[in-house]
């Protein structure tokens, strides 16, 4: 059998190879399976950042992707709650085929059986559903509450979309028109896509000069955090949901001090917040979002339609990072066809 896979090789370059794959199920690994791909969809903040070496401290080659939706063709004797021939999401590299452990562990690596209702496109929202479910297990607002949500990729999307069906007021920004157009097709009442040093100011005239009660940063972009701390609320909160890459320099007493006088909580976000599986003292579970979202996405709180901007064959890779990184106003989030 042979096995297509990504590989970034070096700064701004990445393809599609091929290899040999051999695998006999009397060698597999109690917690192992052999899964199929069908579809993977691309974690823009995550993958652009190595394959522009925006992050720091890696090297090359890089294996990319987390996010997979395929079929299994053998598993271990202990893999509980999955079969041979079932749907699954998993959290493995692109590929068309891969050996992967479940480890049942909050960051681990995942096998979950989906919904048999999910198309393949459809399950492939799960993964950036999870993540985007940090936002509303931090978060503290109430009704009452204004929340801004700043970067509208498809994590800062969905998280707007949750933190919306919990009641509270949504102001979702960003600077390319073109995401804040898909918000609106996708139900949020209020977007603004002027550039980042006006977007404080739309904020405190939005809340009557206030500012926001809660705000989450899904952007990762250290500028835009320290905009959300200015143009928080007092006794506000600031969710960090992106994760901080590129370097940034700047006087951060007047930041400390927004924080001080304001007094405003941080809270990091970062993916899985929760155990896998629920516990005696806790309602979350990361296996209790993976039902939620998958509620959402069937009940089309989570349309991938609107979320799922292309869908391209392997060998198209760089032509999608580059359009994610360069072309945010036709690109938002991208899938892989390994049946292509």
């Amino acid at each position: 059998m042979e096995r297509r896979f990504i590989i970034l090789t070096q700064k701004g370059q990445a393809e599609c190879r091929r290899e040999p794959f051999a695998w006999d199920a009397k060698s597999l690994k109690p917690n192992e399976a052999v899964i199929q791909t069908s579809l993977s969809l691309i974690s823009a903040g995550t993958e652009l950042s190595r394959v522009y070496a925006i992050k720091q401290g890696f090297q090359y080659p890089v294996y990319p992707g987390y996010t997979s939706i395929g079929t299994v063709l053998a598993k271990g004797s202990k893999l509980s709650g999955i079969e041979v021939n079932d749907r699954v999401f998993y959290a493995g590299p692109h590929a068309s085929i891969n050996r992967i452990a479940h480890q049942g562990t909050t960051q681990g690596a995942k096998i979950m059986k989906i919904d048999p209702r999910l198309s393949d496109k459809q399950a492939c929202l799960i993964q950036m559903g999870l993540i985007a479910m940090n936002a509303v297990t931090a978060c503290t607002g109430k009704l009452t509450d204004t929340v801004c949500v700043y970067g509208l990729g498809a994590i800062g999307l969905i998280a707007a979309l949750l933190l919306q069906k919990e009641g509270m007021r949504v102001l979702a920004l960003d600077p390319v028109a073109f995401r804040c157009r898909q918000a609106e097709k996708l139900g949020l009442k209020e977007t603004f896509d002027g550039p980042a040093n006006q977007q404080g100011q739309w904020v405190k005239e939005k809340t009557q000069g206030r500012g926001a009660d809660i705000s989450v940063d899904a952007s990762g972009i250290s500028s835009v955090i320290v905009e959300a701390i200015d143009a928080a609320a007092r006794h506000g909160q600031i969710i960090l949901l992106g994760s901080p890459r590129a370097p940034y320099t700047a006087d951060i007493t007047p930041l400390l001090n927004a924080i001080h006088m304001k007094m405003l909580t941080v809270n990091g976000a970062f993916n899985e917040l929760n155990p896998f599986s629920t516990t005696e003292g806790t309602r979350r579970s990361v296996l209790r979002d993976f039902e939620t979202v998958q509620r959402l996405i069937l009940d089309n709180t989570l349309d991938a339609e609107k979320l799922i901007s292309q869908i391209i064959a392997p060998d198209q890779i760089m032509e999608a990072y580059h359009g994610l990184m360069y072309e945010k106003d036709r690109w938002l989030s991208v899938a892989i066809d390994w049946s292509r």
